[in-house]
């Protein structure tokens, strides 16, 4: 899905740059096309973290082949500055009119792949190509941060089991090894959220392979009790002396990941891999239900704002619409709590695109007045016409997701994407069994 600063026209969509035509005279409509920004960008989600290896753009041949001249490639996951500030692929010098250049990104990882130029112009892109291959599961504990409960010895400490050597003879320095104490754990911080798909733990082999007996892989984001109470992926019912035991976690999300035994023990663990991916916010308003302060006409119905659809031209059928309403609004209720990182709007494209400035974004539990006088994460100064902005609400909580205006006047939204995570904040923590073992895991490799 693809989005922009702005939109010149109905010819300029954003999509067209990635309909496979490289056809680069603007008039066939196969070329995207913003207004005379200040900072015009375009930007592609590729809806999951890939390995971008080559960006191919082709320039506009009818006209004003210089405009493409310093535009920056941008590759990663952040949404910040609507994903300009991620780091940096390449520098476009030039593209002779109507050809095509590719640039080399060397793998680098990321969501979102941005062309942006850092100054006032039109930015015209008549095709992007990106070659990618989806980030599979990789070891993330490599470079993660360890610690335990304590410390045995001076060649015990808690890096040991994550530095890739599944050495299990303890005095060859590479393995983790606590004190003899109630409830012994190991933790390692993978600093940001994963999706954990397995974890893999090497026993020692050269003395008491029986202390791993009944060890608990938790998996999450808290740290209550040093992370001991994150949910369950598996209890370990015994790994061979040097052998490595994997335990399917089936996509289980969290930061941490702990190994803890439940009675009084050393806890000796020569080698944790943490196969898994990032566990990147997802756009929830997809799945939520939306409603408005009341409906235009017939193409206007608020679900039109969330049916993943960036196109602008109204009569297309992808937009809300409300009546000209004392103080208009649109909600959409995404059925859970959640932490919302970002929200993203795209305003109409054909007409009155100043009709969009000044309405608030609003997100919490209540539907007081109608869910507007939740806590507020931003104002929207002003949207180009056809343009996307991204806001963002660090992580406020909430069931519901309004825009609203405080005037007078027709509320138009073409697409609303809410990114978020559940909040698990308020989630008690459970004692009983947890499920454990599911093999039922797959994983896949894609090229776009």
């Amino acid at each position: 899905m693809a989005s922009q600063s702005s939109l010149y026209d109905s010819l300029g969509d954003a999509n067209n740059a990635i309909d496979g035509n490289k056809k680069a005279e603007y008039e066939s409509g196969s070329c995207s096309h913003t207004q005379p920004d200040s900072k015009p960008w375009w930007r592609v989600d590729l809806l999951h973290v890939h390995h971008v290896y080559l960006v191919t753009i082709t320039n506009r041949r009818d006209c004003c082949e210089e405009r493409i001249n310093g535009a920056e490639i941008r590759i990663g996951n952040s949404l910040v500055d609507n994903g300009n500030e991620n780091p940096r692929c390449a520098v476009i010098s030039s593209i002779p009119a109507g050809e095509s250049k590719t640039f080399q990104c060397r793998g680098m990882k990321g969501r979102y792949i941005n062309v942006v130029l850092p100054r006032h112009e039109y930015l015209t892109l008549c095709e992007v190509e990106v070659n990618a291959r989806r980030v599979t599961e990789e070891n993330v504990a490599l470079n993660g941060k360890a610690t335990q409960s304590s410390q045995f010895d001076s060649i015990g400490s808690a890096d040991k089991a994550i530095d890739g050597n599944k050495d299990s003879v303890y005095e060859d320095g590479s393995c983790s090894r606590t004190e003899m104490q109630p409830k012994p754990w190991w933790r390692v911080d993978l600093l940001e959220r994963y999706k954990v798909t397995t974890v893999t733990v090497t026993n020692r082999g050269d003395c008491c392979a029986e202390r791993i007996n009944g060890a608990e892989i938790r998996i999450g984001d808290s740290l209550v009790d040093n992370g001991n109470q994150n949910p369950r992926c598996a209890i370990i019912s015994s790994i061979p002396a040097g052998g490595s035991s994997t335990f399917h976690c089936s996509g289980m999300k969290g930061r941490y990941v702990n190994v803890v035994l439940l009675r009084s023990e050393y806890l000796t663990l020569c080698e944790v891999e943490v196969n898994a991916v990032p566990a990147l916010d997802e756009d929830v308003a997809l799945n939520g239900k939306a409603t408005q302060s009341s409906q235009y006409d017939s193409l206007g119905s608020a679900d039109n704002a969330i049916d993943g659809n960036t196109n602008v031209v109204y009569g297309n059928a992808s937009c809300s619409h409300t009546q000209f309403d004392l103080k208009p609004w649109w909600r959409v209720d995404l059925l859970n709590e959640y932490k919302v990182t970002t929200v993203t709007i795209t305003n109409r494209g054909d007409c009155c695109a100043w009709r969009i400035n000044g309405a608030e974004i609003r997100i919490g539990n209540s539907l007081e007045d109608n869910g507007n006088e939740n806590p507020r994460c931003a104002v929207i100064t002003s949207i180009s016409p056809g343009g996307t902005s991204t806001f963002e609400c660090h992580g406020m909580t909430g069931r519901y997701v309004s825009v609203v205006l405080p005037r007078p006047d027709f509320l138009s939204l073409c697409e609303v994407e809410v990114n978020a995570s559940p909040d698990i904040s308020g989630v008690p923590v459970l004692i009983g069994d947890l499920p454990a073992n599911d093999k039922s895991q797959s994983n896949s490799t894609l090229s776009v």
